[in-house]
């Protein structure tokens, strides 16, 4: 297909993420060079210092000529002249020689500073008599100093100053998108492996070679024996063994000796006369003489027979065989998914709406989705009847088959009838927004025998838990409680030692330092009014309870700094990005860098208090909540507010939906919304309204939810003690756990969730944090494996999808 220059260049650059990412580092420099899009002037500089002149040149060649402007002239010559330099150092006459007249003459065409400086060169008889090298004997302190004059040339360079600059992406952009498009379960290949042999097609369709073939050995998945046979065919036998040598090694297996002691044998007969290799050949056992016929054959032939001897050979060796076969797929894959991925993004970048109308992209939003963690999300067509995944591209149907194969980019709804669904108890009509129904039951569980719970040992109980957490790694569950105190509990392994994962069937310690410190907050003037916040920074834990920002650390529990005196007071706080981190106040949000101790931005646009802070690394906005029942926007780039909307219900007045809770589903544009009456779903950054749940007026009020590790399920939790676990795609009701689940019967009635948090890695694990001070573990039982299944909603219960209730 035709490649415009500006998909053509976008494509390059997330490739050279990739390689810089995986470390196929030759593959990287050899792609900038053949592209010319980017000078990667660490890489150049990296040369300089080593010493590697040709390596340089070589480089700096790629992208300007000596002849392009006079600074590339004075580059070429500042190089060549090093290297001469060094050569005197060392003496070696010949060597000086040697470089100086054809690397060095060529300046004396150019009448400017290099060609006097030239001359002055050639007239010195001793090198210490020049004024550069007496002054820069040791070789490291002379490359030092030219590299700083060299750098100064590049970046004033006109040809080199629009590639010195790599976008700024998000980690891992173009596996982020291949594994957004192509979840691929259950094939033999990974995503990872699938984007190479994408790329590989790429680079082979524009002719980018060099790099092709690099990547070939350095991912080591692709085995090209027709590259291969063209070393055999030109009697390069060093680049042969070379190609060979990175797939496989002679002591692997006696298939791989055999190859290798066969190029060396041509490389050693090639050495030798005529007639010494036909006696060469004669001594070989009749076995192998069978295989070279020097006495009737010329070297064509007998190449092009060799070649194909060793292609058996190559068919043959266990490590190389599934190595031959290269994907069939269309041409361009690559740039035809990254193109449709584009244009289906534009309308979710977080750029201003002139951008949007200029259908600009840029590559800062690349989608980040969590990938060789955990399954990823299947992205399917907003036509496709299957709720059980979240809207993708326009005319793009994903399932569960191979990005390298086209059965993943078929389009409209005949091909998602072709490839079913993963569950018919999900079968809606995205159009109506009416979802069917399903004939099973709903799964409630009633009793402690019907799933695992655990209470998590507590020597006293000193008020509600008000935020809960688990680590990152799934070892520790952290608590901070009404007054002000936090909890934290460790999962360990029969040693004692080493730390285990949090599960409801081992029970953890409650951890206590040697050191006897409590980590305790400061308490607000009114406590009553305060909401408790805190977030961690391993190993350091930000905490606030209505009083200044306590900084812990967690092995110690030692409080290291406080900041941040009210009024008014930190309600609450997330890091951003680095050392970046907002805080909600009163009435506003502060953004500061922890590092310089300064405060970037001040945001002002909620009439009350802030409840929630939720970041899109994606999107590269923040969205704020707050007790005016608003919702905003910011975008991090000048922190202008892209957009807000009020969560007001008809006839509602303005205290009722306060939004308690917002959170970022894991492919970071959906945004849960979560106030005591319903449950939101909003796209980020426009907030335009998604989905609607609306639950039993009995169970009201609503007091936490979450989603899952894996964006599967929500689980909501009401202050009747219920916790409700919804289908994240489509919010049907899919389990309900009452209270007495978890709760021993003769506790009082007030005693219910005010929190949840969900386990890092075990999506059916959630952890909660009660009323009296409690956290409790629960799990499915083993032998159900999650919770419940979708049933249909109840009377008075449902879906809302065509259109918002609340007045926005």
């Amino acid at each position: 297909m035709d490649i415009d220059k500006d998909s053509y260049t976008k494509l390059i650059i997330l490739i050279l993420q990739f390689l810089d990412e995986e470390n196929y580092k030759e593959s990287l420099h050899l792609l900038e060079q053949e592209s010319k899009i980017f000078f990667n002037v660490n890489y150049f500089g990296e040369t300089i210092v080593n010493g590697e002149w040709e390596k340089a040149e070589e480089y700096l060649s790629s992208f300007t000529k000596l002849n392009d402007n006079r600074y590339s002239m004075k580059l070429f010559f500042e190089i060549r002249k090093q290297k001469y330099y060094e050569a005197s150092v060392r003496n070696d006459q010949a060597e000086d020689v040697n470089v100086l007249w054809p690397d060095l003459k060529v300046f004396l065409d150019f009448q400017d500073e290099n060609y006097e400086e030239l001359a002055d060169l050639i007239d010195l008889k001793n090198f210490r008599d020049n004024e550069h090298l007496s002054r820069n004997v040791n070789k490291e302190s002379a490359r030092a100093i030219s590299w700083g004059d060299l750098k100064s040339l590049v970046e004033q360079n006109p040809t080199l100053q629009d590639k010195l600059i790599f976008p700024r992406l998000n980690q891992s952009g173009l596996l982020s998108i291949i594994t957004l498009i192509c979840p691929n379960p259950g094939k033999k290949t990974s995503i990872k492996e699938e984007l190479i042999y994408l790329i590989l097609q790429f680079l082979d369709e524009e002719n980018l070679k060099g790099t092709c073939h690099k990547l070939e050995q350095e991912s080591k998945i692709f085995f090209n024996m027709n590259y291969f046979g063209e070393f055999v065919i030109s009697g390069e036998w060093d680049k042969a063994v070379k190609y060979l040598s990175a797939f496989t090694m002679p002591d692997d297996n006696q298939h791989s000796a055999k190859i290798f002691f066969t190029l060396e044998k041509q490389k050693y007969l090639a050495n030798l006369g005529r007639n010494d290799q036909v006696q060469a050949i004669k001594i070989l056992p009749n076995d192998l003489q069978d295989n070279f016929l020097y006495e009737y054959m010329d070297a064509a032939s007998l190449r092009a027979n060799l070649r194909d001897v060793l292609k058996e050979s190559v068919k043959s060796n266990p490590i190389l065989q599934d190595k031959l076969k290269f994907p069939a797929m269309d041409k361009s894959r690559l740039l035809t998914i990254l193109k449709k991925i584009m244009d289906w993004w534009i309308p979710h970048c977080a750029n201003s709406t002139t951008d949007l109308y200029k259908r600009n992209i840029s590559l800062v939003n690349i989608p980040k989705v969590p990938y060789l963690c955990r399954e990823p999300m299947i992205v399917v067509n907003s036509h496709c009847q299957e709720a059980s995944a979240l809207p993708g591209p326009n005319g793009l149907v994903f399932h569960d088959s191979s990005c390298c194969n086209d059965v993943s980019l078929q389009a409209g709804m005949k091909s998602s009838e072709k490839y079913g669904s993963r569950d018919n108890a999900y079968l809606a009509d995205a159009n109506s927004g009416v979802y069917g129904k399903s004939t099973e039951k709903l799964a409630e569980i009633n009793d402690p025998s019907e799933c695992q719970t655990l209470v998590l040992p507590d020597t006293s109980l000193t008020g509600g838990v008000t935020r809960l957490m688990y680590s990152c790694s799934g070892d520790f569950i952290l608590a901070l409680t009404q007054n002000a105190t936090h909890k934290l509990w460790r999962w360990y392994c029969d040693d004692q030692h080493s730390s285990s994962k949090a599960s409801a069937n081992v029970e953890p310690q409650l951890y206590q330092p040697s050191s006897g410190l409590i980590m305790t907050n400061e308490i607000g003037t009114q406590p009553e009014n305060a909401l408790s916040c805190f977030s961690l920074k391993d190993p350091y834990l930000f905490s606030a309870s209505g009083g200044k920002i306590s900084i812990f650390n967690l092995e110690t529990f030692e409080r290291l700094s406080t900041f941040g005196s009210p009024p008014p007071s930190t309600t609450y706080f997330t890091f951003l990005m680095q050392n970046i981190f907002a805080i909600g106040l009163d009435d506003s949000i502060l953004i500061r860098c922890f590092d310089s101790k300064k405060t970037i931005a001040h945001l002002k646009g909620h009439q009350k208090r802030i409840t929630c802070l939720a970041f899109s690394q994606n999107l590269n906005v923040l969205v704020s909540s707050g007790a005016d029942a608003q919702l905003c926007v910011w975008s991090t780039n000048g922190w202008e507010k892209l957009a807000s909307k009020f969560l007001l219900s008809k006839g509602e007045m303005l205290e009722c939906p306060v939004v308690n809770h917002i959170e970022f589903h894991q492919d970071q544009i959906h945004l849960l919304a979560v106030h005591e009456r319903n449950i939101h779903i909003y796209e980020a950054p426009t907030l335009n309204h998604s989905m609607q749940w609306v639950p039993q007026e009995s169970d009201l009020p609503i007091t936490y939810a979450t989603y899952s590790c894996d964006g599967q399920s929500i689980f909501v939790s009401f202050k009747n003690g219920c916790i409700k676990v919804l289908v994240a795609a489509t919010l049907y009701l899919r389990c309900r756990i009452n209270v007495t689940a978890y709760i021993p019967p003769g506790l009082s009635s007030e005693v219910y969730p005010i929190v949840i948090a969900a386990h890092p890695f075990l999506p059916n694990n959630i952890a909660l944090g009660l009323t009296d001070g409690r956290v409790h573990v629960l799990e499915p039982l083993e032998s159900e494996g999650e919770w419940g299944i979708s049933p249909q909603p109840k009377d008075g219960e449902g879906l809302s999808t065509a259109s918002c209730s609340a007045v926005l």
